[in-house]
């Protein structure tokens, strides 16, 4: 498999370079901001959706080649990543995992009964009675 060094900060310095442009002026042209081009030049920003068509349509490319370079990066970090690594040591793969369901066990402490559980809705609701509390009054109808 080839190894491409090309981040999608890379490509963009380099497309900034060969048309003599500058961050500045790629933002203005795109309606993105300044800072947002800067960082994505740096690669400590993604590639978004809309910024791959921002970028596809100035420099005539595609999409899916700004899209492509995003994921390529993001693949080639989460390879580098130690802990997602020793994460994924402990899940087996699908041929050996077992689909059989464990018998579901009661709760400690909780008896099982034969009735249904109602609920308030249809029924009619009873103010409860507490005590020391006056009762509330009922406004006369005419």
């Amino acid at each position: 498999m080839k190894k491409n060094n090309q981040t999608p900060g890379t490509a963009l310095k380099a497309l900034l370079e060969k048309h003599g442009l500058n961050c500045n002026r790629l933002a203005k042209a795109i309606n993105m901001s300044n800072a947002m081009v800067r960082l994505l030049v740096l690669d400590k920003s993604p590639v978004s959706l809309a910024a791959a068509f921002r970028f596809a349509k100035f420099f005539k490319t595609k999409p899916e080649y700004w899209l492509n370079l995003q994921t390529q990066y993001d693949l080639a970090q989460a390879a580098k990543d130690k802990s997602l690594a020793r994460e994924l040591s402990g899940i087996t793969d699908v041929s050996k995992y077992s689909f059989v369901r464990k018998p579901h066990t009661a709760q400690k402490g909780r008896k099982k009964t034969g009735k249904k559980k109602t609920t308030l809705a249809g029924k009619r609701r009873t103010a409860r009675k507490v005590p020391g509390a006056k009762p509330a009054r009922r406004a006369r109808s005419r």
